[in-house]
């Protein structure tokens, strides 16, 4: 596994993603197109029809399985570590980011981490 897909996974992980969820593998892979400087947005044009190609879904199946598994880190996950990382990007009609403000913000915390500077997002494991 590459060093940037591990530590996607591990950061996932941490925040209470659990591998099981098909999602996880899905926002794992837009997390890494992301990071890789590709153009992810809008996502159902975009990011969710390569995804979808590469493991052989729908995009509608796509967006489906993140939101079920972003959903499921919401109420099984490490809440306060979610809300100091994410709260900025939670919808008040939701109570959780959207697939597209988790992605773009997982992937500025991943930068933050491997920089050590972002004030208390993404550092601590």
């Amino acid at each position: 596994m590459e060093p940037e897909r591990a530590e996607i996974t591990r950061y996932l992980l941490s925040l209470g993603f659990k591998p099981g969820n098909s999602g996880f593998y899905y926002l794992c892979e837009l997390i890494f197109m992301h990071f890789r400087g590709e153009e992810i947005a809008p996502l159902s044009k975009r990011g969710y029809a390569v995804v979808a190609q590469k493991f052989r879904k729908s995009a509608a199946t796509v967006d489906k399985s993140i939101q079920n598994a972003v959903s499921s880190a919401w109420m099984r996950g490490d809440i306060e570590r979610l809300y100091t990382q994410f709260g900025n990007t939670i919808g008040s009609d939701r109570g959780k980011p959207g697939n597209l403000q988790f992605i773009f913000q997982a992937c500025e915390n991943l930068r933050c981490r491997r920089v050590n500077g972002c004030a208390g997002r993404g550092n601590e494991d």
